[in-house]
């Protein structure tokens, strides 16, 4: 148990990253976060968290003296650029910074998309045969990252996610979209309707890195419900919430063929006694409210929001 110890966080302006801030100064753990030269900082300082670096060079004497000196334990790798090669350029560096400044563990961000063939109860085990060009960039990380850690005697651990979501500026995510057109009034493009899928909270994801790093894990953990949600399901939930009625087009009822995924969690469940607090259904009901009342929340509301979920 090391949590009076520093952890350094890269991308922690980012969807996973910033998540992880937020735990980290609810539980009053040391981080400094690393980001871009160009980023933009401000979700950060709204939670009061100023120790921040920016730098597109992880590996400038300065920033490893400056790091050296907090005497950093751990090394969590949350960093993504759009562009590949940068990609695999900032995680080598990414781990020649964390052996400098004498980290004794690193951990990258991986994706359920490194499966490639999508099942229900996918376990750590399974053979990865990619079939999206981030899945097979986040597979390939994985390998690099493995055999280079394990040449300097770096503790390695992949947590591997299934689809990540929040109420924290995600318009990415599906059900997110689906919400604010209903809400405008709109009409969303439905799709997808006969897939199950596996949700995971981005704060649950923060709370499980914290724990795997407090307990110095080794190897791969999948991160997710373990519970494959209809998407049918989910709309007609949402629908309801906004008093409507989901009515779908003919092209979008022709196959009762339902394809589902999700991840095995019984191996971190047994490292680390971890399971997910927040259920989809919570998250789902959480964004309804608030795009149906326009009532976005400030960081220490959304954080208080979540952390009732959880008890």
């Amino acid at each position: 148990m090391f949590m009076g110890k520093r952890i350094i966080v890269t991308g922690a302006n980012g969807f996973i990253g910033s998540h992880l801030i937020t735990e980290f100064i609810e539980t009053n753990t040391p981080s400094t976060g690393i980001v871009k030269t160009t980023s933009n900082v401000e979700i950060l300082k709204k939670i009061k968290f100023y120790n921040i670096i920016k730098t597109d060079n992880y590996l400038e004497p300065s920033i490893i003296r400056q790091l050296s000196i907090s005497r950093p334990e751990y090394f969590v790798h949350c960093a993504w650029d759009n562009n590949y090669v940068t990609n695999y350029k900032k995680t080598l560096q990414a781990i020649e910074l964390a052996k400098a400044i004498n980290c004794k563990g690193f951990m990258t961000i991986g994706t359920y998309e490194e499966y490639g063939k999508l099942i229900k109860g996918l376990q750590e085990s399974q053979i990865c045969t990619p079939k999206t060009d981030f899945g097979n960039i986040k597979y390939a990380l994985y390998l690099m990252c493995k055999s280079i850690c394990k040449s300097l005697n770096l503790k390695y651990a992949h947590v591997r996610l299934s689809i990540p979501y929040s109420m924290r500026d995600n318009d990415n995510f599906y059900f997110t979209k689906i919400i604010k057109s209903i809400s405008k009034g709109e009409q969303p493009d439905i799709k997808n309707l006969y897939s199950a899928n596996d949700y995971i909270h981005a704060s649950d994801i923060a709370r499980a890195i914290i724990s795997l790093v407090e307990n110095q894990a080794e190897g791969i953990f999948n991160l997710g419900s373990a519970e494959p949600i209809a998407t049918k399901v989910l709309l007609n939930m949402i629908y309801e919430k906004f008093g409507k009625e989901l009515k779908i087009k003919a092209e979008n009822n022709a196959s009762n063929n339902l394809e589902e995924f999700s991840l095995d969690n019984t191996k971190i469940y047994n490292k680390i006694v971890w399971k997910p607090s927040i259920s989809i259904w919570d998250g789902i009901s959480l964004l309804v409210h608030e795009n149906k009342f326009n009532t976005k929340p400030s960081l220490e509301e959304f954080t208080d929001r979540i952390r009732n979920l959880c008890k």
